[in-house]
């Protein structure tokens, strides 16, 4: 499976229990990655994107999402899924937020980093986007 994740500068993705990123142009970014192919999200990240035919909300949606489908991941933990993650979208919020629920699986420790992008966002001017795969 492909995973989309939003961090902060400490990894982490939830602060006081709200998401690091609500920004559009990000959003938008993520769904041109996604293309026509599935994009599975739990029903707390349903006020991120508009419903469309390929986006499925699901709470167990790692469990169920198939090699060549898409998740994005804001209030999951991912180390027990990391064999079946055969590519990884690492969006960098260049932040430091008191985060109190951290992503507990880095990518960068058994992928390679094939491809980094900086674009502006809505709310902020500098966010990188990191592609690994294995």
């Amino acid at each position: 499976m492909k995973i989309l994740c939003v961090i902060e500068d400490n990894y982490g993705i939830l602060f006081n229990h709200r998401r690091v990123s609500r920004d559009r142009l990000m959003n938008e970014k993520i769904l041109e990655i996604v293309g026509s192919n599935k994009l599975y999200i739990s029903p707390f990240s349903t006020s991120l994107f508009n419903t469309k035919e390929n986006i499925i909300i699901d709470e167990d949606y790692l469990e169920h999402a198939g090699d060549n489908d898409y998740c994005f991941v804001e209030d999951k933990e991912l180390l027990a899924y990391k064999d079946k993650i055969n590519m990884f979208y690492l969006f960098h919020w260049n932040r430091h937020y008191p985060s109190d629920f951290s992503l507990d699986y880095q990518p960068s420790l058994d992928m390679h980093l094939i491809d980094s992008i900086e674009f502006a966002g809505s709310s902020h001017d500098d966010i990188l986007l990191e592609v690994f795969e294995k």
